[in-house]
């Protein structure tokens, strides 16, 4: 370990870059083939358990977003302590933050479960789909504290620069997924419901191997001290989820405005609905990307941060930027050219692929600022400096909402003005991040 954080601050800063990166992308990309997996399943289910899944993914993802907040907040910490060779306040940190996690797991779970069926049946969903939906998201949440534990041990381990053991691990939780999918939902005959079993079953897995890793990295994690009772909220529960909570908001938001626009694009039938369920999954491949490089940056900013190097953290986030930059801008083309090709590998239903070529052809156009966001998303959490992110993605991404409406009816554009809607605001929020992150703000945080 000492070896490897000596690389981070002081090696060659590409195979730096390489070495965090190359793990955390496979890791990804095991994600991608997890998302495209799943959805090829539940696309042998017919349209309707698909359009269930979008609408119910955005309600899963903004779960998701939430588990942030402790990640966050534990990555920059620990990595900082890290960069800084502070073993001992490291381990402190990890033991603060897999505590925090469940009181924070806990009381989201309390929070949204009464939420489930007013949510969906706010969304305008047709019985079916909803009915579907509902029973999706439901099983989701019964995991959460599962979940919320597997994430915040990710970033724990990222922060102290181990990218490989949280690669090894999502891979194994995933396959479990891949092989649990088609036996929960045709042999157990569960349907839509299995998928979501599959996935909380793999989750606990995740967690279990996730949490002895970080135990075995830092065994004195056990016995070290926090502060006393009444303390622990203000000192390191509150503290700890201040500095994700904006991140974490931020990626909340995103599947709440997703969970309103399905609403809208629900107005046009199932099949749009459908489609672009299926359409996040092939973006999958780009965003996933984008994110593997994205969370490397976040430990090369945390720990050259830590050692004093604020320049060669810049160069790092910079560098990672136009790797990501030249790979999108390969996936935008395969979008605008060949999407009716991609969208027949998950369905045949002709009315799903038309709106989904549509939804590519449109995305492709500002795709590349996807990276410009995710990239600088991740070396702004790296260094503890969450407000930037959140105070431009925030107010952009919830701009869609008035935008796709106004554009589906008074523009006349039918769902395609939703499309327009996301591909604009996705160059807005890539553009004004990256205009930000220039001003060199972030280099004098400190968490």
């Amino acid at each position: 370990m000492i070896a490897q954080k000596k690389r981070l601050i002081d090696g060659p800063l590409l195979g730096s870059l390489i070495t965090l990166a190359g793990p955390s992308v496979t890791s990804m990309m095991f994600m991608v083939i997890f998302e495209v997996v799943d959805m090829f399943w539940v696309g042998r289910l017919g349209a309707q358990p698909v359009a269930a899944l979008s609408a119910s993914s955005f309600y899963v993802w903004m779960l998701r977003g939430l588990a942030l907040a402790p990640a966050i907040g534990a990555l920059a910490r620990v990595s900082r302590r890290t960069g800084a060779g502070d073993s001992q306040a490291s381990a402190r940190e990890s033991a603060s933050a897999i505590l925090s996690t469940l009181f924070y797991a806990l009381a989201i779970t309390a929070l949204f479960a009464p939420l489930l069926a007013p949510v969906f049946r706010w969304l305008g969903l047709s019985h079916a789909v909803r009915i579907l939906a509902v029973e999706y998201a439901g099983v989701f949440l019964s995991g959460l504290i599962f979940v919320y534990l597997m994430v915040t041990g990710e970033h724990i381990l990222r922060g102290a620069g181990d990218t490989r053991t949280p690669m090894i691990i999502t891979g194994i939780s995933l396959l479990l997924n891949v092989i649990l999918d088609p036996i929960c939902i045709f042999v157990f005959h569960m349907g839509l419901k299995g998928a979501a079993f599959a996935t909380i079953i793999s989750q606990i897995l995740g967690a279990v191997l996730m949490l002895r890793q970080v135990i075995k990295m830092q065994p004195d994690i056990i016995r070290c001290p926090l502060h006393p009772r009444l303390h622990f909220w203000k000192k390191e529960f509150f503290s700890l989820l201040g500095l994700g909570a904006p991140m974490a908001l931020s990626h909340a938001t995103f599947s709440i405005i997703y969970l309103v626009l399905s609403g809208i694009i629900s107005q046009f039938g199932d099949a749009p609905l459908a489609a672009v369920g299926i359409a996040h999954r092939i973006e999958g491949l780009p965003y996933f990307l984008a994110l593997g490089f994205s969370m490397a940056t976040a430990t090369l900013v945390g720990q050259n941060l830590g050692a004093g190097k604020p320049e060669r953290a810049q160069h790092a986030a910079y560098l990672s930027l136009r790797i990501t930059t030249v790979a999108l801008a390969v996936v935008s083309i395969l979008f605008f050219f060949i999407p009716q090709h991609i969208y027949h590998l998950f369905i045949d239903d002709p009315q799903v692929i038309a709106h989904g070529v549509s939804y590519l052809k449109i995305i492709a156009i500002f795709e590349i600022f996807l990276g410009f966001e995710v990239i600088l998303e991740g070396a702004f959490s790296g260094a503890g400096d969450t407000k930037p992110p959140f105070l431009i993605i925030f107010p952009i991404t919830f701009l869609r909402i008035p935008m796709a409406w106004i554009l589906t009816t008074w523009g006349g554009m039918g769902v395609e003005g939703v499309w327009i809607t996301l591909s604009v605001t996705t160059f807005l929020k890539g553009a004004l991040l990256f205009l930000w992150f220039r001003r060199g703000h972030w280099k004098s945080h400190h968490v």
